[in-house]
């Protein structure tokens, strides 16, 4: 049912996957919670970046960077209900939560304590979670842009 349709209306299809296309603001928070994860792994990568550490674990500022990077781009993917941003950004959110943690208890071994150490691994649990509501309505709207596509309209959202 189109939400935008005026009452009393009889909707058409096309109607109806063009209400469907668009994100829903479950979808719009997913994106944002994901992007936000991203953003803090990132900022503990810098933040690390202030210390002299030496041996293997100097790597560990630039593989935070690198990880977290690409997340930042994928959030505003699923932002936008793409359907393959959102299975993506499972996987991406589980690799973020294994690194940040696994950083976190390497921190706390060496007696390095960050607020964004801390929160990393929180926020990367929360954006999987978000990951997981958000692959439905992200699918649904990929679906309703795929049908609109193949009859001739590309909304470009």
């Amino acid at each position: 049912m189109n939400p935008y349709a005026a009452p009393g209306t009889v909707s058409t299809g096309i109607e109806d996957d063009v209400a469907a296309a668009v994100p829903t603001p479950l979808v719009r928070v997913s994106g944002g919670v994901f992007a936000l994860a991203g953003g803090v792994v990132g900022l503990t990568g810098v933040q690390t970046l202030m210390f002299t550490m030496r041996g293997p674990i100097a790597v560990a500022p630039y593989a935070l960077i690198g990880v977290a990077l690409p997340h930042l781009v994928l959030g505003v993917m699923v932002f936008r209900a793409r359907a393959w941003a959102a299975l993506v950004s499972i996987g991406g959110c589980f690799l973020l939560s294994l690194v940040s943690g696994a950083w976190l208890v390497v921190a706390i071994g060496h007696l390095l304590f960050s607020l964004y150490a801390l929160l990393a691994p929180v926020a990367s649990v929360v954006a999987l979670v978000f990951a997981f509501v958000g692959l439905g309505p992200c699918q649904r709207a990929s679906a309703a842009r795929a049908r609109l596509k193949a009859q001739g309209m590309d909304l470009g959202i």
